[in-house]
């Protein structure tokens, strides 16, 4: 059974360009809302090692 070569198509690619993407990013909230500060010691050195891997 041959093999036939695809049908060449000519495709955008489907990286957006940095304008773009700028558009799209939402806001991030106030500094204090993303603060966790009821955290102990040993969960904020388990949250810091997870988001570092």
């Amino acid at each position: 059974m041959p093999n036939e070569p695809a049908p060449q198509r000519r495709e955008e690619s489907l990286e957006l360009s940095v304008e773009e993407l700028f558009c799209r990013a939402r806001p991030l909230p106030p500094h204090d809302e993303m603060v966790i500060d009821d955290l102990t010691q040993e969960e904020g050195e388990a949250f810091l090692a997870a988001i570092r891997r």
